[in-house]
């Protein structure tokens, strides 16, 4: 892959994941503590999985420094919008990161066509942050 095609992915979904929570941001009283682990859980799993992917095909070699940067990211995202709530959706975001974190690098990998799974992870990662933005009723 690339060098210049993986920073500019890499810039484009830390720019997804700070307008996200922006925007979540100035919402935040609106939202409820359901729909704030739903929130939690979802970015920082779908930012494991879009990170996870794009950093495990670009050093495939380094697969154990990957895994742990990549959980320790998302275990941030999730503490990060889960602090838009309360306590439990800190845990709650960080328990997904841990999860997605340790498993998304696998994804790209260990498939036979890595491009078009990776393709797909970083839509699902901008769907999701789409998603989560617009479902906070004003």
């Amino acid at each position: 892959m690339d060098i210049v095609l993986f920073i500019i992915t890499n810039v484009m979904l830390c720019v997804g994941i700070f307008a996200g929570y922006m925007h979540l941001r100035k919402l935040r009283n609106l939202i409820g503590y359901h729909l704030g682990m739903n929130i939690s859980m979802t970015v920082s799993t779908v930012s494991a999985i879009a990170f996870g992917g794009l950093w495990g095909l670009q050093f495939p070699y380094y697969a154990t420094w990957v895994t742990i940067i990549v959980t320790i990211f998302a275990m941030v995202v999730g503490m990060i919008f889960g602090a838009l709530v309360d306590y439990q959706t800190i845990v709650t975001g960080v328990s997904g990161g841990i999860m997605a974190g340790l498993m998304s690098p696998m994804i790209v990998m260990h498939s036979q066509h890595p491009v078009p799974i990776l393709i797909f992870c970083i839509f699902l990662f901008f769907f999701a942050i789409f998603m989560l933005c617009t479902s906070v009723k004003v």
